[in-house]
């Protein structure tokens, strides 16, 4: 019998660690849990997305939960027969609030929430099923000691720096009662609660509970959905934060002892279906009446992995740890309490290589830098660890830092698996007998000497702005891109204004300070890739508005990462320095707000720092606050900002904004259908962004799923171009986004040269008759 453990992704910005238990358990950690394994997706052994059965959150907080809304979308939409969701309290809380946009009746959830105090500990919240058993370890920061009373039979040691108090089980017991009868309401309205039973098992699993009530989602017929309750558009009532954190004691399944064949002939057992019974630990009667038990031909059997009984210790710990824990004497101490043959396995920013996770875009993203190295950088990668694991003294002989898919093997035989962990990334080396690549690196070349992109690190020019797409898909994050493949290539030379097609997240640097355009899942990491760790806190903390086009998942999941990474580096400015914390604008729909208000009970991101604004009260002669149109105006440094509402999704809207100290003005579209009342507000823009998510061909679905194709995008800019422009002498630019590209405005119409050894590349993908496209643009 094969039994193991897979570590997902690893330490880094764009991939905290998840560790799956093969076939249906998972602990998932953060965003972007669906690209890395949609790359990796050939030496990914341990999680099948559909079949994923049980999933175990550590912590409340967006760095465990961050990953939940992607996973359970996929599961739904991969025909998942539902899952059971573990975690410390206040995550039901954390996942009813996200009840706008992950809505998927169809998919069977149960969850357990877990008590805030060790008191509370009940053996009805272990889980047990045919595979596994799993014991929930709650652990509490204490102000008088960092040793915490731990489940029956092991003893667990924690560090707390913060010094925070231990919550009583009477400061919230009994509101949490209350609150989790509506949040439970609340996710039976999101979900199914009708899970069935693992096919693989015959026996009954343990009692999971969804504590206090014990009870499971509390299910509602799909036809009373259409007619939602109050409180599901309602705010839901405020809980207390926790600081509990849960570890997870994980034992495998039993191990049947070896079936001795010669002992069973001996006591007269026929081979066949009796073998079978024997082995399995049952009785057998013979046709003379003799009763054979298990015990006498089939050898003691053992224990399941990882169990917490002396008599079986511990063979393998996963440390899922934070700044500076492996500093600690005490920690340290703890790690060598246990045998001397447990493997330690050690995640965590310092002690991991921030090594490249992503390898098919990676390598994408190179052969696009030999086209251009100033509008495509390289992503940043270190392939040693800040702190190596064998510079800490004091540590266990067997400890292993975190890599993406490392194994531990449990039976049959014990040992660190790296067979599927690939090594450092290295770029596809260009063979010399392959004629298209040589054809682009000459092509290339000829264009890189007579264009001049200049430093890209350079400062940002008054009347300029530097565009960065993060993410040029929707929907699916796949293995190239931070959204859905949408790999071919549209250029068009016609004589129209500037024009970029990409969704998800666009990020814009003037001189003065950035905005961000929608904020896909793995915002923070893409940023981090594109920037590098220094360069990233310089332009974040330059960032006072972020504005979010609709409630999809895909146009906002990063943004509690974005916020609470901004929130962080304002303190520490405040506490070094003493200056007062720069306010940043939030502008979305009305259930957005709601969202970040919610969570924010959960999890503190800096929300009391937040000018939260609703895009509908900034509609053009439906503006209700003027106070509020100031005080955007003076956070974000913008003299115009005017939503719209487009033909999308309930509560869809586009912005167009000028930025005061350039002029600038900038027309940005999410998702949509074309708007006549986008052209009209964009009149004269400088640059426009907009949606191109599908193909001419298939323009019917666009219709029917309210997107736009290429050509349609490059109407709407024509249109808006065509309102004030009667000169034919000025020309659009169109570029086409990728992820992590960077190109100025005033280099903008440079890029159009870059398509030709593009072309060359990857084939056909940019070559379009420009009068045929002009002609169907002006007589459809």
């Amino acid at each position: 019998m094969k039994y193991q453990l897979q570590v997902l992704g690893a330490a880094t910005y764009d991939g905290r660690a998840s560790v799956a238990v093969p076939g249906q358990y998972l602990t998932i950690r953060k965003e972007g849990l669906q690209r890395f394994l949609n790359d990796r997706s050939r030496t990914t052994a341990a999680v099948n997305g559909a079949k994923t059965r049980s999933v175990f959150i550590t912590r409340s907080c967006w760095a465990t939960v961050g990953g939940l809304p992607g996973l359970l979308l996929t599961l739904a939409d991969a025909g998942g027969k539902g899952c059971i969701l573990h975690g410390p309290s206040p995550f039901v809380h954390a996942l009813a609030a996200m009840r706008s946009f992950v809505f998927r009746p169809q998919l069977p959830v149960l969850t357990t929430e877990y008590p805030s105090t060790q008191q509370e500990y009940s053996r009805d919240l272990v889980y047990h099923d045919a595979n596994i058993t799993v014991t929930p370890v709650i652990l509490l920061p204490s102000s008088k000691s960092s040793n915490f009373a731990a489940s029956p039979g092991l003893s667990f040691s924690a560090v707390n720096a913060n010094n925070k108090r231990v919550l009583q089980a009477s400061d919230t017991k009994q509101l949490r009662n209350i609150q989790l009868v509506q949040e439970q309401e609340v996710l039976g309205q999101m979900f199914s609660a009708a899970l069935p039973p693992p096919s693989n098992s015959k026996s009954k699993r343990s009692k999971i509970v969804s504590e206090p009530a014990a009870q499971p989602l509390i299910s509602h017929p799909l036809s009373e959905r259409r007619s939602r309750p109050s409180y599901f558009s309602q705010r839901l009532q405020e809980c207390e934060k926790s600081d509990g954190i849960v570890a997870y004691v994980c034992q495998g399944p039993q191990v049947l002892g070896k079936f001795d064949v010669v002992a069973a002939k001996t006591l007269g057992v026929p081979a066949g279906p009796l073998f079978g019974k024997l082995q399995k630990g049952e009785s057998i009667t013979l046709s003379d009446g003799t009763i054979v038990e298990s015990k006498q031909c089939c050898a003691p059997a053992k224990l399941g992995a990882a169990s917490t009984y002396a008599a079986n210790p511990v063979q393998c710990i996963v440390h899922l740890l934070g700044d500076k824990v492996l500093s600690n004497s005490e920690y340290k101490t703890w790690m060598n309490s246990f045998p001397a043959d447990c493997q330690h396995i050690v995640s965590s920013i310092e002690n991991c290589p921030q090594e490249i996770l992503l390898h098919a875009t990676a390598d994408i993203q190179h052969r696009l830098n030999k086209t251009e190295p100033a509008v495509f950088p390289i992503p940043f990668h270190q392939n040693e660890a800040k702190e190596p694991l064998s510079t800490i003294s004091g540590l266990p002989p067997l400890v292993a830092a975190a890599r993406p898919l490392l194994v531990y093997q449990f039976e049959p035989k014990r040992l660190l698996d790296t067979s599927a962990v690939l090594g450092s990334f290295q770029p596809t080396e260009e063979s010399s007998t392959d004629k298209k690549m040589q054809n682009h690196l000459i092509e290339a070349e000829k264009i890189q000497s007579t264009l001049t992109f200049g430093d890209p690190d350079r400062p940002v020019a008054e009347k300029d702005v530097i565009i960065v797409p993060l993410g040029t898909g929707a929907a699916i994050p796949s293995k190239y891109r931070n959204g859905v493949l949408i790999f071919d290539l549209f250029i068009f030379n016609i004589k129209l204004l500037k024009l970029l097609t990409t969704v998800s997240s666009t990020y814009l640097r003037f001189s003065d300070v950035s905005i961000l355009l929608d904020c896909g899942e793995n915002t923070l990491g893409q940023m981090f890739r594109h920037f590098g760790p220094e360069k990233l806190d310089e332009e974040l903390k330059m960032v006072r508005c972020l504005f979010v086009s609709h409630l999809h998942a895909d146009h906002h999941l990063g943004a509690i990462s974005i916020l609470k990474r901004i929130s962080e580096l304002n303190k520490d400015t405040v506490a070094a320095c003493g200056l007062k914390l720069e306010s940043l604008c939030v502008v979305g729909p009305t259930r957005y707000l709601t969202w970040l208000k919610e969570y924010s009970d959960v999890e503190d991101f800096g929300i009391d720092n937040l000018v939260l604004i609703d895009s509908k009260n900034l509609i053009s002669g439906e503006r209700r606050v003027n106070s509020v149109v100031e005080k955007l105006k003076s956070v974000t440094k913008m003299k115009h900002f005017e939503p719209l509402l487009v033909k999308h999704c309930a509560d869809a809207f586009a912005v167009v904004f000028t930025h005061e100290k350039s002029g600038l003005k900038i027309a940005f579209s999410g998702d949509c259908r074309p708007s006549n009342k986008f052209v009209e507000i964009g009149a004269n823009c400088d640059l426009v962004i907009h949606e191109a998510t599908l193909d001419d061909d298939k323009k019917t679905e666009a219709i029917e799923k309210n997107h736009c194709t290429t050509t349609e995008a490059i109407d709407i800019a024509q249109r808006i171009k065509a309102v004030a422009v009667t000169s034919e002498e000025t020309k659009m630019s169109i570029g086409v986004a990728f992820d992590s590209m960077r190109v100025r405005l005033s280099e903008f119409h440079n890029l159009q040269a870059l398509y030709k050894p593009l072309d060359t590349l990857w084939g056909d993908v940019v070559v379009v008759d420009e009068d045929a496209v002009v002609e169907d643009i002006v007589h459809p």
